[in-house]
């Protein structure tokens, strides 16, 4: 469920729950916060994508929970009609670890950014928008528990566990059928994890980093690896 405070006349026509902003965001943005996951916090120029990010949050919170990932602060989340530009080229959300904020497109935005936007050679849809919130929202957890080291070292750990979580949190049966269409296994000892190999094949970079991370008898000792990675790629032990 959605709140904010600065809209008092139509949420108490909805019955909805009043909370204070936490966070100062643009002048045309209303601030929201979540009613299962009060900390996650959110900065958007209306209500409509408030519901899907509460729910993004949710499920990746309560899946990396799973691993004895938690949130340790706030989840800053703005959400904007406009392109996001990323290094040099166009991203549907990014996580900025400098300020500790998620900048995410509404789903319209992002629909109506591209003739025929996809993500792991599926259509683009509201059931993907969850998944590519989680994986954001996975970006900020990941930086809540790991050490200070330079992002640039530790981009492929960061990747691995984003793309398993945005697996995890889909449907079942959406997150079988990209698996079985991928045809490919989980990383295997002595494999380089790299984001060399995520930009060549990125829907099997995440089938291979979910089947890995939900296949381990003992992950906490894997997870350990990747919050204090320092290095460019990741051999599988």
């Amino acid at each position: 469920m959605k709140k904010n405070h600065l809209k008092l006349s139509i949420i108490s026509l909805l019955s909805l729950i009043i909370v204070p902003a936490y966070f100062v965001s643009p002048a045309v943005a209303i601030q929201y916060s979540c009613e299962v996951t009060p900390g996650v916090l959110i900065s958007a120029p209306n209500d409509k994508m408030v519901d899907h990010v509460c729910n993004g949050a949710d499920q990746a919170i309560r899946f990396l929970g799973k691993y004895e990932l938690k949130p340790t602060r706030a989840i800053y989340i703005e959400i904007t009609e406009e392109v996001i530009n990323q290094d040099g080229y166009d991203a549907f959300g990014s996580y900025d670890r400098q300020s500790d904020r998620i900048l995410m497109m509404s789903l319209p935005a992002l629909l109506q950014s591209s003739t025929s936007p996809k993500m792991y050679n599926m259509p683009f849809d509201e059931e993907h928008y969850i998944g590519a919130l989680a994986h954001e929202i996975t970006h900020a957890i990941f930086h809540h528990n790991s050490i200070n080291i330079e992002e640039k070292w530790n981009n492929a750990a960061q990747e691995y566990l984003a793309h398993a979580t945005q697996l995890g949190v889909l449907s079942a049966q959406r997150r079988e059928y990209i698996i079985n269409s991928e045809n490919t296994g989980h990383w295997e000892p002595g494999d380089e994890i790299s984001v060399t190999y995520m930009g060549f094949n990125p829907t099997a970079f995440a089938v291979k980093s979910y089947l890995h991370l939900t296949q381990m008898t003992n992950p906490q000792s894997f997870i350990q690896i990747l919050l204090n990675h320092k290095w460019l790629y990741i051999s599988v032990p």
